[in-house]
């Protein structure tokens, strides 16, 4: 009798917890994104199965944000911390957590993240992590990352078709916009930091680059100056846009749309 009850109750434990059954556990695993690039990778690999917090909003620049203490709490009680590796307030953070048990990972994935190339190396690097943080999701997490990827392999050959075979200006643009422009075939001339710490000499060499160089364009970036080169464009009389460098709303395929167009805009 005893065993008899011992092998029901093994067996209730099985079948009402889902042990050995192959199914993704019902918990979900608290993920804490330094930035808004971070998050929606995480978003699209971890689904229904993650509970996201992203720290920096997305139209502030990560490398002059302040944490606040919302984000202390929320790392405090997270599974996973992520950041890139440039945040200067990162060890603050982990330093406020007050915990050797959090998991805090550096991510690997090189270059400029909103190029559609390095976004789908960094939802490669995410998916490895998720897999081995829930294994028992790892279904999931892999269809959910080829689902993402095919997504933005599709959008990220539509938008270099716009701008295949067209005659493309030189531009001059904000250094955190150098590598999406270059990816799309524009020729990057020169390139500037934040407006505020431009000096007088700067301005001379920008100003001097549109000259020698007919420039046709310059092209701000949303979270370190939006008008950043409005008065070299006005000075020069020429075409000024504004792109964003991070997804908005937690879209990326959509702001990868939207900074295109924007680009095409400003061409006609």
């Amino acid at each position: 009798m005893r065993k008899r009850l011992a092998l029901f109750l093994l067996t209730f434990v099985i079948v009402f917890t889902g042990c050995g059954s192959g199914r993704g556990s019902e918990r979900r695993l608290k993920v804490v994104a330094s930035t808004a690039l971070i998050g929606v990778a995480v978003k699209a690999v971890g689904g229904e199965k993650v509970a996201l917090t992203t720290i920096t909003p997305a139209e502030m620049c990560p490398g002059h944000f302040d944490i606040q203490p919302a984000a202390v709490v929320a790392a405090q009680d997270a599974d996973l911390l992520l950041n890139h590796g440039w945040e200067g307030w990162w060890k603050k953070l982990l330093a406020g957590t007050g915990s050797q048990s959090v998991r805090a990972i550096t991510l690997q994935t090189r270059g400029n993240w909103m190029v559609p190339d390095v976004h789908n190396q960094a939802v490669e690097e995410i998916t490895r992590i998720l897999i081995e943080l829930a294994p028992g999701d790892s279904g999931v997490f892999r269809r959910n990352s080829q689902k993402y990827q095919r997504e933005i392999d599709s959008i990220a050959s539509a938008v270099r078709g716009l701008f295949k075979n067209r005659g493309l200006p030189k531009v001059i643009c904000a250094e955190p916009q150098r590598d999406f422009l270059v990816w799309l075939g524009f020729p990057v001339v020169a390139v500037y930091g934040r407006a505020e710490e431009w000096s007088a000499q700067e301005l001379t060499r920008l100003a001097q680059v549109i000259i020698d160089s007919t420039v046709g364009l310059i092209v701000d970036n949303l979270q370190s100056g939006a008008d950043a080169g409005k008065p070299l464009a006005e000075a020069g009389k020429i075409k000024q846009v504004t792109l964003s460098g991070f997804p908005l709303n937690e879209d990326y395929p959509r702001i990868l749309l939207d900074n295109c167009q924007a680009l095409i805009r400003a061409m006609e």
